[in-house]
């Protein structure tokens, strides 16, 4: 192993001062490498997960643990996932695939709280979050923690339970999948009031909670009217490593980048440093071509993810 690793990296009189790492032929291996791996996620983001059912049967769990990870970091009570929410956000997110809209609103005109009602969830306090065209569950996570809207429903202490689904459909022309996130506390059934405002909730009166910034789409209300309850739903499931790494590709895929360009940067260095009279520029310009490779796949990857992936 040792004299692998001084074959490959160290230069010495051995290897004629050229360390196999980064001689061409190995250069080109890496290439190849990098290129094989760059196909491989974007077949997956454009054409293989927005085409089979494995990402919707998993995805619900990865983006509950984002949530309550993210909970956890402002000592916030975990949220356990009730069946009936998950109901819920199943029928709003068929209704958006179905019928290609991306809306809070129904192209109808039905509030977010009619698919609670319909699923029979109660709730003192309600919110939602959408998401559309992603290639990863962290850029989702990230992105409604990076709005103050979506943040606040993530980050809300009177919320005890939760619920996620997804479904496919087409969205600006392609193949797409819709996550609904749902987020409750649940109450007692309250006689029947006139609405106010949210029509869909014929059980008790609501009031829109303000947004924090002006222009932001989350949704969220509470219910005057209704008696809040413990929550009795079961924890939420923790997902296997596997699950996680297949929910985030594009993540994983940085990872593998970060930890490749590590490696090159560290033969360069070695290469450089060790004999600093005997330089071989071929060797470096190697070493910076796959780096320069490397630091493109990264930003178009980011830049893919941030221009196609939205959010309400």
């Amino acid at each position: 192993m040792a004299l692998t690793l001084k074959k490959y990296f160290i230069p010495h009189p051995g290897n004629d001062h050229k360390p196999h790492f980064l001689r061409p032929k190995t250069t080109a291996v890496i290439l190849a490498g990098i290129l094989f791996l760059e196909v491989a996620f974007l077949l997956n983001a454009f054409y293989i997960y927005p085409l089979s059912n494995y990402l919707a049967s998993i995805l619900p769990a990865v983006l509950v643990d984002e949530t309550n990870t993210r909970r956890a970091e402002q000592d916030l009570a975990p949220l356990k996932t009730n069946h009936l929410l998950e109901n819920a956000a199943k029928m709003k997110a068929d209704d958006m695939a179905t019928k290609g809209y991306f809306s809070h609103a129904t192209l109808d005109g039905k509030t977010p709280w009619y698919f609670l009602d319909k699923a029979g969830y109660v709730f003192s306090a309600a919110g939602e979050n959408l998401a559309v065209n992603f290639f990863d569950s962290k850029d989702v996570a990230e992105a409604w923690m990076n709005s103050a809207g979506h943040r606040a429903n993530m980050l809300n202490s009177n919320y005890t339970e939760i619920g996620i689904a997804t479904a496919r459909g087409i969205y600006d022309g392609r193949e797409a999948i819709f996550v609904v996130q749902f987020f409750g506390t649940p109450a007692r059934p309250t006689l029947p009031s006139a609405p106010v405002k949210l029509t869909a909730i014929p059980e008790a009166e609501a009031k829109e909670i303000p947004r924090s910034v002006p222009g932001e789409s989350f949704a969220a209300v509470i219910n005057e009217n209704a008696a809040e309850i413990p929550s009795t739903a079961p924890q939420a499931r923790k997902p296997s490593v596997g699950d996680v790494l297949a929910a985030e590709p594009r993540t994983t895929v940085n990872y593998l980048y970060f930890a490749l360009a590590g490696i090159v940067a560290a033969a360069l260095v070695l290469k450089i440093f060790i004999k600093i009279r005997v330089q071989h520029p071929v060797l470096i310009a190697n070493g910076i071509l796959i780096l320069i490779v490397i630091a493109t796949a990264y930003l178009s990857n980011e830049f893919l993810s941030l221009t196609l992936m939205d959010i309400v």
